[in-house]
Formats: C-alpha cells, structure tokens, sequence
C-alpha cells in the first residue's frame, strides 16, 4: 500500500480565510448584531473604537494562524488592552445613544471572546468540508457530555440526521456560548455498521436565541471583496465635476458649507457606516506641521461636496498600519468612487488617525490618478457599500 503522509503544520486556510473575508462592525450590545449578520462582519460587544477592534481581530487571526492556545494568546494581548483602557473594571458608552455601561474585561470575558471566534471559524470549514462528501450525507450530533454541560445539548447527544434535515439550520453548533458541541458525518453503511440508528424526527431545537441559526453556514456568505473598479460600481461611477461657484466662498465659509452638507457642527461626534465614532473638525483642512489652512490646495474646495459624501457615504473603508517616525499608526481610509468626463478613474479620499481617546480627521482630497488610488487600496478592507 501506498505510503499515507500528513502535515500537522498546515495552515488552516478555510477558517483564516473566513475570518479574513468579514468586515468590521463597531457593536455596543450584542444583540445588535443578528445571526447570519456574524458571518460577515467581525464584533466584539462593548468595544466602540476599530483600532481595538482591529488589535483583538488581529490577534485571533494570528492566534488561529499559529496554533495559539488562550492562555497565551491572552498574555500577548493584554498589554494592549491595558494601554488602550480595556482592561479590568471599564466604563463604556455607547456612541449612538449615549448609554453608559460598567464592565468587567477579564480572563472570563476574553475567554468568551476567544473561544467563540476559533470555534465558529472551526465550524465554518467543517461544515463545509462535511458538506462536500460524497457518500456520508448522515450527520450525527455529538455532546461532548461534561458535567456541568448543558442537559438540552446531552439530551440529543447521538442524534442522526440527513445533513438536508433543516434542523441543522438552525442546531449546527456550537448552540450556546462556550458550547464545545461537535458534528460527525457517517454514510449509512457506516452508521449500520456501527449499530447507530436514523433519527425518524428531529430533535427540539437546543440552540439558545442568539446562536439560533447556521453557524457552519458561514462558508456560503460572499466574502467582503474590493470593488472592481475596472468594471466599475453596480450602478456605474458618477462623473466628478468641479463647482466653481465654491471659488467665491471665503475659507469660513467653505468649512460652514463642509459641516453642513455632512449634516454636523464643527467638532461635533460622527458616527461612521461601521460604528465608529469620529470627531470631525478643522483638522482635515489643515497643515499638521505648519497649522496652515489648505482647503484650497489642489483646488479640493471646488469639490467640497462629494468630500463630505465621502465620509457619511463611502463606497468603502480600509485600515491601514502605517510606520511613522518609528511608530505604528493605525490610517483608516474612506473612499468614494468617479470618473472624470474622460472615464477616468478618480476617487475622493478621507484619512483618520486613531489617537489615545479619539479618532480625528487629518485630510481629505481628490486622487486623480487611477495608479495611485491603486497603491492606496490596501491592507484591511472592512466596509463596501
């Protein structure tokens, strides 16, 4: 016979892939998020700002990558939570309604966290590998029977269904929190052999209310994936056009109208299209170094409009992390997609710093140079409208 080689050490491409296939989403309660809606898009509930989103996304792909077991996936990261204020007895609000909330980030809570995400992640690619073989279509329900587990989840323990059974849409688990519930395939000459007999009925549902749907499921949501810009948006790319009427605005007066088409006051909180609260003033219109005004450099002013569409509605957000002066910066980049009365490609562009307690403006222009929006396109994607 054949010599049979495995590879311990292969990366686990199906789950990395579903986890980097979401986008992000800021949630205050977990609720907010239904069932499928997990599917594409990342949340941790309680946590308002995307550069802590994105240090504890970063750390699950890197922990699931590398085979990193929680103890030491949490020793990595709770540095980072500490240094950012999410550690411990915390005080949070909640962005859009202002609701405050005390709570306690500790090994429970990132347990949670952690468990959950490789455990869905895991399901994804099982369900989708069990779903793609040929002869053992009979799914059998497997508790991992511990004492203090759940009675409903132990009480169909050795179920057997047909995996078209719409019971596991709703039951493919895990179907609770911290469940470890898992699903074995058999064909029917399998299960014979093995004295297993085919459920006649299903089960009641086990599955608590906020996992009550197909978690494994997962692998049939499209992934999160740029915009073909070549082939333009669904709808076709509106042409960019300058105002001149705007050149006879004072600077005053151009920032007045900025505020006001994007629908705020100066300095005033806004929420953007993934949750994220960002303060919003003269900082985008201003020289870092120098504190001098350039809404009028590369005639930006004339296109003052379709700027602040840009950041109430993007065609998509990127992260990015950035080195400067020795230190990473994480740039979050919104963009909204033209083409001139030539056809082409042109975007206006909207970058955000994350700082300690906020996250603010520091410009907003026009990329008129379809190969430089292409170098600007990169890293994390984690919003297409």
């Amino acid at each position: 016979m054949p010599a049979i080689k495995f590879n311990f050490n292969l990366t686990p491409k199906k789950a990395l892939d579903y986890l980097n296939n979401k986008g992000f989403l800021l949630s205050f309660n977990y609720e907010e998020l239904k069932h499928h809606a997990h599917h594409q898009s990342f949340t941790v509930a309680k946590v308002t700002r995307v550069d802590l989103l994105n240090d504890i996304f970063t750390s699950l792909n890197d922990a699931y990558k590398n085979g990193t077991r929680f103890t030491e996936w949490k020793k990595q990261l709770i540095p980072t939570l500490a240094k950012k204020g999410w550690l411990g007895k915390v005080e949070v609000t909640d962005p859009k309604t202002g609701e405050v909330k005390i709570i306690n980030v500790n090994s429970r809570r990132l347990s949670t966290i952690f468990r959950t995400n490789m455990r869905v992640a895991y399901n994804v690619q099982r369900y989708s590998s069990m779903s793609k073989l040929p002869t053992s279509v009979y799914w059998r329900y497997s508790s991992m029977m511990l004492a203090n587990g759940r009675d409903a989840h132990k009480a169909i323990n050795g179920t057997l269904l047909h995996r078209d059974d719409p019971f596991w849409q709703t039951n493919y688990p895990p179907n609770g929190w911290n469940c470890r519930c898992k699903v074995r395939a058999y064909s029917k000459k399998q299960a014979e052999k093995k004295g297993m007999t085919i459920s006649k009925t299903a089960p009641k549902s086990v599955a608590d209310q906020d996992w009550s749907y197909n978690v494994g499921a997962g692998s049939k949501v499209a992934k999160l994936a740029a915009l073909n810009l070549g082939n333009s948006l669904s709808n076709g790319l509106q042409v960019l056009k300058p105002n001149p009427t705007l050149d006879k605005l004072d600077d005053n007066q151009l920032k007045e109208r900025f505020y006001t088409t994007l629908g705020i006051k100066k300095g005033d909180m806004f929420i953007d299209k993934v949750g994220d609260p960002m303060v919003i003033d003269d900082d985008l219109f201003t020289k870092v170094k120098s504190g001098k005004g350039k809404i009028r450099k590369l005639d930006r002013h004339l296109y003052l409009d379709e700027l602040a569409k840009t950041i109430s509605d993007p065609d998509e957000i990127y992260i990015e992390v950035e080195s400067r002066s020795g230190k990473q910066q994480l740039i979050k980049k919104m963009f909204r997609y033209f083409e001139d009365e030539k056809g082409d490609k042109k975007a206006t562009m909207a970058l955000f710093t994350f700082e300690q307690d906020k996250t603010i403006g520091t410009t907003i222009y026009v990329v008129d140079k379809a190969e430089v929006l292409d170098k600007k396109r990169v890293q994390k994607l984690i919003y297409k409208k």
